[in-house]
C-alpha cells in the first residue's frame, strides 16, 4: 500500500475521511489525533506538510501545558498509539505506512533483538506510562 498525499493546501476541501487518511499517513492512527485535528483540517490550509506537523505539535503542545487529566489522556491516547517495538506484529491495517516499514525493518533480525527491545519497552514505559521507546524516526538515522 503506497500513500500518495494531496497537496495539503486542499486538504480543507477533502471529505472528512480523506483528511483523516492524512494525519493517518504522517502520524499512527489515532482516535484521539483525530479528535483534536478534525476542526483545524476542515478550516486551515497549510502551505506545506511542514506546517501541518508543526499545527499538529502546537495542538499536541497545548495539551501538555495544561494540568487537565483528560488533555494528558488525549496526549497519551495519540503519544500511545506508536506501535511497542519488538512486540508481535499487531495488524497491518493499525499501523501507519511509514510504521509498517519500520516493523518490516526491525523483523528482519534476531529474536534476541526483539526480547532485548521487549526489555527496554517494559522498562521505559515503567519510566514514562503512556508513552512509547522509540530507537529512531523515520528518515533519520538512528544515531
Amino acid at each position: 500500500m503506497t500513500s500518495t498525499l494531496p497537496q495539503p493546501s486542499s486538504i480543507p476541501s477533502l471529505p472528512q475521511d480523506q483528511q483523516l487518511r492524512v494525519l493517518d499517513t504522517l502520524f499512527e492512527p489515532s482516535p484521539e489525533l483525530h479528535t483534536l485535528m478534525t476542526p483545524v483540517l476542515s478550516n486551515q490550509p497549510f502551505a506545506s506538510y511542514d506546517r501541518l506537523i508543526d499545527a499538529v505539535g502546537g495542538r499536541m503542545s497545548a495539551l501538555s501545558a495544561e494540568n487537565s487529566p483528560t488533555d494528558r489522556d488525549v496526549l497519551f491516547g495519540i503519544l500511545g498509539s506508536h506501535p511497542r517495538l519488538g512486540r508481535p506484529k499487531v495488524a497491518q491495517e493499525q499501523l501507519s505506512e511509514l510504521s509498517q516499514k519500520e516493523q518490516a525493518q526491525l523483523n528482519v533480525g534476531a529474536e534476541e533483538l526483539a526480547e532485548k527491545l521487549r526489555g527496554m519497552n517494559e522498562e521505559y514505559e515503567g519510566r514514562f506510562p503512556g508513552l512509547r521507546f522509540v530507537t529512531f524516526v523515520n528518515g533519520r538515522s538512528r544515531e
